[in-house]
Parts: C-alpha cells; sequence; structure tokens
C-alpha cells in the first residue's frame, strides 16, 4: 500500500516551513483555549454581579457582594463609589490587558497561507530543477516537487483556518464583554451609589 501524501519525498526546507507551521498553530489554538475559558469565566461573574445588582434592593450590602464577587463588573462598580474618573481608567486597563495578544492570533491567520506559499513555491523550484538535470523527463521527475508544494500548501491554510475563525469568534466575544461593561459603567455613573 503507498503513501498516498507524499510525505516521503519531503525535503528539509518543506520541513523546515512545517516547522514553523506546526509551532503557529500551537501557539494560536493554546491562545484559543486559553482566551476561550478566560472570557467564559469572566462573562459569567459579570453576569452573576449584574443580576445581583439589578437584583438588590440595598445598595450597601452591595458592595460587600462586589468585594466577594471580583468580577470586572463589581471592580467597576466599587471604584465608581470612590472615584469616577479612576473607574473608567481600569475600564481602559482591562480592555487593553484583555485585547492583549489578539494581534498576534491574527497575525498567525494571515501569514500562514503566505509561509505554506513559500513552502509551495520552494517544492515547484526543486521540480523544475529535477526536470532540468533529468535525462528521461516523466511524472515520476516532477511528482516529488509538486508534492512538497502542495502538503505545505495545505498546511498553511490548516493553520490559517482555525486561527482566523478563533480571532472572529474570541474578538466578538470579548467586544461583547467591553460594551456591556462600558453599558454598565455609564448606568452607574448616572445614579447615586
Amino acid at each position: 500500500m503507498g503513501n498516498y501524501f507524499g510525505f516521503e519525498h519531503i525535503g528539509s526546507m518543506a520541513v523546515f516551513v512545517l516547522g514553523i507551521l506546526a509551532v503557529m498553530s500551537l501557539f494560536s489554538w493554546s491562545f484559543i483555549i486559553y482566551k476561550w475559558f478566560q472570557l467564559k469565566i469572566i462573562d459569567k461573574k459579570n453576569k452573576t454581579f449584574l443580576n445581583e445588582f439589578i437584583d438588590a434592593q440595598d445598595k450597601s450590602s452591595l458592595y460587600s457582594f462586589a468585594k466577594a464577587n471580583g468580577s470586572l463588573a463589581a471592580n467597576l462598580y466599587m471604584l465608581k463609589r470612590e472615584s469616577y474618573s479612576s473607574s473608567a481608567t481600569f475600564l481602559e486597563l482591562v480592555s487593553k490587558d484583555l485585547e492583549g495578544k489578539f494581534s498576534w492570533l491574527a497575525s498567525v491567520g494571515s501569514t500562514a497561507p503566505f509561509i505554506g506559499l513559500f513552502g509551495t513555491v520552494w517544492g515547484i523550484i526543486n521540480a523544475f530543477s529535477s526536470i532540468g538535470v533529468a535525462e528521461n523527463v516523466s511524472i515520476a521527475t516532477v511528482a516529488p516537487g509538486i508534492s512538497e508544494a502542495l502538503i505545505t500548501t495545505a498546511a498553511g491554510i490548516f493553520v490559517a483556518v482555525p486561527a482566523v475563525i478563533g480571532y472572529n469568534i474570541l474578538y466578538s466575544r470579548f467586544s461583547a464583554i467591553i460594551r456591556e461593561l462600558e453599558g454598565f459603567l455609564e448606568a452607574i455613573s448616572n445614579e447615586t451609589l
């Protein structure tokens, strides 16, 4: 039974390209999983506090609940009680911190196909070099280079697609959390705490 993927013909440059793509894939999947759980926990804790805030009859006991809850919304509430300017600064810092490394994920999504394309170009160059030195040109002469080229292209796409999808889903979730916190900050700024 033959090898249908052509891995036996992979050259050192293709191995190098595949290694880079493997590292990029590992990074993007690690980031996606970490950020997914981080945003899920933040959202759950915020919703718990916001529900308590809406249902609270006595706002004085809400402060102690906010301390125990420790969510971003609770911290905003506690800071607002002390000073409006520090709560706005806090929200800005939180936003920058949560947004951190999203650009890396976007970079993986946009550069992985080009790294795969580099492997493609290299494989095509090897294929034409083989044709140039071969006395008898046949599909067996060209196939290894083309196989190498197609493998790196596929790997580049395989790395890029989850990174782009992950970026879009996570950034949307991040944006929703920040919008919710901005709305909450605006709401508590208009009332006496």
